[in-house]
């Protein structure tokens, strides 16, 4: 009597990540974050546009799902470890409904990596936006993808493991050598310098 469910709660509250991360995606799922629609409602000011792609109304659920440029950054990460095919596409009204949909369908074993992976990646969005908003920056995939390598680092040094048994698990483990993850990577030193030695 008088509480709700929360479908998602195990794949948000068991999975390994930051609880920070954890808090901001719960309040997400639950459309409490302080997004245009939100702020139009209470007559506050507010961005015309999505900041990160200037196409659509910005909400939470367009900026985590259906948002061209968070669109790219699901593709790009998730591609890097086999799962290209569970990215969200704009068939998903809700970023709960996505995921749910996308854990389905991973390979069980690589099911718990993935969704820290997902946490992650959505915190990233949303700093991204954040710095748009606050700070007037432009939008900069690269500066996230980055920004998932470095945090995911840190994560696996922190004992979350399961980040680096996803890529394993999908078969992609083609290191540079370099020392990189290879499950999400940015274009490292080595790898340019072998693109630029070849394009000469």
């Amino acid at each position: 009597m008088g509480s709700s469910g929360f479908e998602p709660y195990k794949r948000l509250w068991k999975s390994w990540a930051s609880l920070r991360c954890k808090m901001f995606l719960w309040l997400a799922i639950l459309n409490r974050c302080w997004t245009a629609d939100r702020l139009a409602y209470r007559e506050l000011q507010h961005p015309d546009m999505c900041p990160l792609c200037d196409q659509e109304d910005e909400t939470v659920q367009h900026i985590l799902t259906s948002c061209v440029f968070a669109r790219q950054v699901w593709t790009t990460v998730l591609g890097r470890v086999g799962l290209q095919h569970l990215a969200p596409t704009l068939e998903f009204d809700t970023f709960k409904d996505w995921w749910r949909w996308a854990a389905r369908r991973a390979p069980k074993a690589a099911r718990k990596g993935m969704n820290s992976l997902v946490i992650l990646t959505a915190w990233s969005i949303w700093m991204m936006r954040n710095r748009c908003v606050f700070y007037g920056r432009h939008p900069d995939a690269r500066l996230v993808l980055q920004e998932i390598n470095e945090q995911a680092n840190l994560w696996k040094l922190a004992g979350a493991k399961a980040l680096g048994g996803a890529a394993a698990i999908a078969g992609v483990l083609q290191g540079c050598g370099c020392g990189c993850l290879p499950f999400i990577r940015r274009v490292c030193n080595k790898k340019l310098t072998q693109a630029v030695d070849s394009a000469l």
